[in-house]
């Protein structure tokens, strides 16, 4: 391989050629991002594919590249907590699985990358160049110290060419005909731009007042209705046990020494026995908790369910009875004592006690639905007759003398608001949800000023709508727009080509993820 890279040293057409290739796997995954299957390391991985290992090194190489390509895209504000927030750890282990699939796939189809490919991919490495020329002496050394052996980071940077060799054979695949070009240009060039308001159920409900007699004989004349609503939401009846408690924490960071984490623990122990011996835990607790959120209520927390608290905390919780107090409990935060003041047992509220109530919620809703659809059609009315939305709902101002020109529905300003251009999207409408009527509507308009002819339901409330502008596809520029719209195209369906080719291999595949090293902190980057 060394003499190969020496023969290819002064080959400016082969820099050319893989410059950009290298560019992209070192970038996105980098050599060293896929570990090898290496004997005697079964015992010791990040992730196990088949039989083909991640190792905890080739997997912390790997999460440290991406976090820094994220962190390039955010800027410093991107950090390890933050990474933890949005799963990257599990973000890099996925790549690292489909990254084996794909090259084990490729070498069972007889892909394979030769030593001349590697070298050509060498020799342009800026890591290894002295002077703009390579260095087979810096390359030895880097390589050596990074992965142990070229030989080593040879084979990892064979897999990385595999790999992209594989999807780039994928990738070509992916073909688009001309009538689905078509279809894409036409839809992407018919849009439409709306002007709509909405007059909200929820703020509806805020104006409606009924009475009691009212609710009273809603209940007599709908007792069915009433029961069905019941047993269609049961879950709403179901209360779950709750628990009243007090706690103190020392905080102490997960991965602590032990004898830190083990100095925390005694800690709370102790204050748990001052307890049972008499003393005061609130008092306790605004005295010795690193709580901030408590500390000052005396580790005041008040009820809680199941699922709001740490998992170990709340089972604690829920296995003291009232007065209780719990051996130390060990969470990501720290050490805490706990004392439960009260239970709650779970139990169903019957349909007796619940009826009333269902009623009175019902009788709102369908007053709530009348009020706001008749404030929609007084809308539609006044669009119909020339009006525009933006001056019949304008947004608040400031100024006294324009503030009695907004309109309100249960105290909530009505402001006309615009989609902005929106091409088909199967019944979606932005900044109004899934509304297939309202959407067919404004399709078949075919001018801006144009009233959509209806009130259209939607989850949160009926709209009027009005067209702002109205773009459609203009066949003499096809031949312009053709090749960007398929372009697009193309980039869309190789992308879904490769997600459901690799969801197929996953599906028959043998995934081992360590997840006990996943669960440890991160080595500091480098």
């Amino acid at each position: 391989m060394l003499d190969i890279l020496r023969s290819k040293s002064r080959s400016v057409l082969t820099y050319i050629l893989f410059g950009i290739i290298i560019l992209v796997f070192v970038i996105s995954f980098g050599p060293g991002s896929q570990g090898c299957q290496v004997e005697g390391l079964s015992h010791s991985y990040a992730v196990e594919v088949d039989g083909y290992v991640v190792t905890p090194a080739d997997f912390e190489q790997h999460y440290s590249q991406l976090f820094r390509a994220y962190q390039a895209r955010v800027g410093q504000t991107f950090t390890r907590e933050l990474a933890d927030q949005l799963g990257l750890r599990n973000v890099a282990v996925n790549q690292l699985v489909d990254r084996a699939l794909a090259v084990q796939e490729a070498r069972r189809r007889g892909l394979a990358v030769s030593d001349d490919e590697v070298s050509r991919a060498i020799w342009p490495m800026a890591a290894f160049q002295t002077d703009g020329r390579f260095d087979m002496d810096l390359y030895r050394r880097t390589v050596r110290t990074i992965y142990g052996s070229e030989q080593r980071f040879e084979q990892q940077l064979r897999d990385d060419l595999l790999y992209t060799k594989m999807m780039a054979l994928l990738r070509e695949s992916a073909q688009v005909s001309e009538d689905e070009v078509k279809g894409a240009w036409s839809a992407e060039f018919d849009q439409v731009n709306l002007s709509y308001v909405r007059f909200p159920l929820a703020a509806a409900r805020k104006q409606v007042k009924v009475s009691d007699a009212e609710v009273k004989a809603f209940l007599q004349a709908n007792a069915a209705k009433v029961a069905d609503f019941y047993k269609a939401n049961a879950s709403r009846f179901e209360k779950a046990k709750r628990v009243k408690a007090r706690h103190i924490l020392v905080k102490v960071p997960e991965g602590a020494p032990p004898a830190q984490d083990e100095a925390a623990r005694k800690k709370v122990e102790a204050v748990g026995e001052e307890v049972r011996k008499g003393a005061d835990f609130g008092a306790l607790a605004r005295q010795m908790s690193e709580d901030p959120g408590s500390k000052d209520k005396g580790g005041e927390l008040g009820f809680f369910g199941p699922g709001v608290m740490a998992k170990p905390f709340e089972e604690a919780a829920f296995a003291l009875k009232p007065g209780e107090v719990s051996p130390p409990v060990r969470t990501r935060f720290g050490w805490h004592v706990l004392q439960v003041e009260a239970v709650e047992e779970a139990k169903t509220v019957p349909l007796a006690d619940a009826s009333e109530g269902i009623a009175r919620e019902l009788l709102v809703d369908e007053a709530a639905r009348k009020l706001a659809d008749a404030k929609a059609r007084e809308a539609l009315a006044q669009e119909k007759a020339g009006k525009k939305l933006a001056a019949l709902f304008p947004a608040p101002s400031k100024d006294p003398a324009k503030k009695a020109a907004v309109q309100t529905l249960g105290g909530e300003p009505l402001v006309a608001q615009d989609t902005g251009l929106f091409p088909p999207r199967g019944g979606a409408v932005p900044g109004v949800g899934e509304a297939p009527a309202l959407a067919a509507a404004a399709f078949a308009a075919t001018a801006a000023g144009q009233a959509l002819p209806d009130v259209y339901a939607t989850p949160g409330g009926p709209v009027v709508a009005q067209v702002v502008e109205r773009m459609r596809p203009d066949p003499a520029k096809f031949a312009d727009q053709r090749e960007e719209v398929a372009a697009r195209l193309r980039s869309t369906r190789q992308s879904q080509v490769e997600a459901a080719w690799l969801k197929a291999l996953r599906d028959s595949a043998k995934v081992k993820v360590n997840d006990a090293f996943l669960r440890m902190p991160p080595t500091p980057l480098q």
